[in-house]
């Protein structure tokens, strides 16, 4: 310990931190450009709080806090909240206090910008997961003895396309919807400004600003799909690549009082197929829990990571 020291993140030492990284956080690897976008180009980045541990001039730990200074959408500041997204030890410098250091100081620096309660990875909207995967015990123990609270159990969940088909049961439901008037149709332009307000009103800004980026990126007519009536209103909404990568799936929701009857299943069972048409044989999202995810078992999406979600009043 004596010859460990901290110094905030500095940009000649990203090589090493890619390398701790790799190697501590076997479950979750990260490439230079991931990195990049999701932490240094975040505009809430602050070097002073990604703290790294030196032995002599090698990384050995990191531990990754936000605090933000800049709103997000209708969560604004947020200003008695802060995050530790993320932390690694190199595994030969593990249960020696390092991580104890890294974290006292991270957690120190957060209290004197005025945070009260620290949230455990779940940072929006550049999250890598939204807690501690639970083949991460050591961590769970480390995170409990410093008091962190668990409030709550979330997946992550995938299906293989490879073998989709759409049942008959969903193939019947579309043709009756049709008949009724209700159309699954993919994104144009007529509909960005309605849309926009629907996601804003039905789910909340952060919805909205996932489909807006679509749009600014010229791919929301290849990723977005809508349910609408014959007056060409907007009863549901589904998309996917909000992280750039095909396969990505959601967010996704139906209006609420069309809820009980059948039109999300239908949804859902259409994007797959239209997934598999473009040649992506792959689905998967990074969080839910509860109904929303026994909706997705019953459409045979499986469970292949759980969290721990923890907080901690500071």
């Amino acid at each position: 310990m004596e010859n460990i020291r901290l110094e905030s993140f500095q940009q000649e030492r990203f090589q090493q931190v890619l390398t701790c990284w790799n190697q501590s956080l076997i479950y979750d690897g990260i490439d230079e450009e991931r990195f990049k976008q999701l932490i240094l180009l975040d505009e809430n980045f602050n070097p002073d709080l990604f703290l790294l541990a030196l032995n002599q001039e090698k990384v050995v730990g990191f531990c990754y806090g936000v605090r933000r200074k800049i709103p997000y959408l209708e969560r604004g500041l947020e200003e008695n909240r802060g995050w530790i997204v993320i932390m690694g030890v190199l595994p030969e410098y593990q249960n020696q206090g390092i991580g104890t250091m890294l974290c006292d100081e991270v957690e120190k620096r957060l209290k004197d910008m005025g945070t009260k309660e620290i949230t455990l990875c779940a940072y929006s909207p550049n999250y890598f997961f939204p807690g501690i995967d639970k083949r991460y015990q050591q961590a769970i123990s480390f995170f409990e003895n410093r008091n962190y609270v668990n409030r709550a159990e979330s997946v992550s969940m995938q299906r293989s396309l490879w073998d989709y088909h759409m049942a008959d049961q969903y193939k019947e439901k579309l043709a009756s919807l049709e008949k009724d008037g209700i159309h699954i149709i993919r994104y144009n332009d007529e509909y960005m400004l309605p849309l926009l307000n629907y996601l804003l009103e039905n789910f909340g800004a952060g919805w909205k600003r996932n489909a807006l980026i679509a749009m600014q990126k010229k791919e929301a007519e290849d990723t977005i799909l809508l349910v609408v009536d014959e007056q060409k209103n907007i009863l549901g909404f589904c998309m996917r690549k909000i992280d750039g990568n095909d396969a990505r799936f959601g967010p996704f929701g139906v209006s609420e009082h069309l809820r009980s009857k059948g039109i999300g299943g239908v949804l859902f069972e259409y994007m797959m197929q239209e997934m598999k048409q473009k040649g992506i044989y792959y689905l998967y999202f990074l969080w839910t829990d509860g109904a929303a995810q026994r909706f997705y078992e019953r459409h045979d999406v499986k469970v292949y990571r759980t969290y721990q979600l923890y907080r901690k009043e500071v």
